[in-house]
């Protein structure tokens, strides 16, 4: 039971990749990389500034119910050279991400320095007021606090 193509493979038919083709794909795959690498990263800039636009509207949201649930007024304050925002009882110290920058417009009232502000929640549900605007060089995400309703609104 000996027969040609059991288990015996000829020199003049065997198949695979040469050496030059594996170089070739393997140049393209590093290229498209090379392409495609940074256009991720700057897209993911984009979603960190979008998430902490989120999270920020969040915790305006919640000071905002908060001051209306307890019939205390809340405020969250927004120190810019410590990078950090909080709001006593309702929101602990939380970090603004590297790279994302926060530009803050607040009633003068509200200033308690260049760097610190603060947004006031009454118990009826309205605000001092606030513009918030989140940006990372390329993308922008802006937060307004109404001071007659306390609606937070992201745009």
């Amino acid at each position: 039971m000996t027969g040609a193509g059991h288990g015996c493979a000829s020199s003049s038919g065997e198949r695979g990749f040469t050496l030059l083709e594996l170089v070739v794909v393997l140049g393209l795959l590093a290229l498209t990389l090379a392409v495609v690498a940074p256009s991720l990263g700057r897209a993911r800039l984009g979603l960190m500034v979008r998430s902490t636009a989120y999270e920020l509207a969040a915790n305006l949201r919640a000071s905002r119910a908060a001051a209306r649930a307890t019939s205390i007024e809340h405020v969250l304050t927004i120190d810019l050279s410590q990078r950090l925002y909080w709001a006593e009882g309702v929101v602990g110290r939380r970090p603004l991400p590297p790279g994302v920058a926060l530009d803050m417009t607040v009633p003068q009232g509200e200033r308690i320095n260049a760097a610190v502000g603060r947004i006031r929640f009454f118990p009826d549900g309205s605000a001092s007021g606030a513009r918030l605007v989140l940006h990372d060089g390329r993308s922008t995400a802006s937060l307004v606090v109404d001071w007659l309703t306390g609606d937070v609104r992201l745009q």
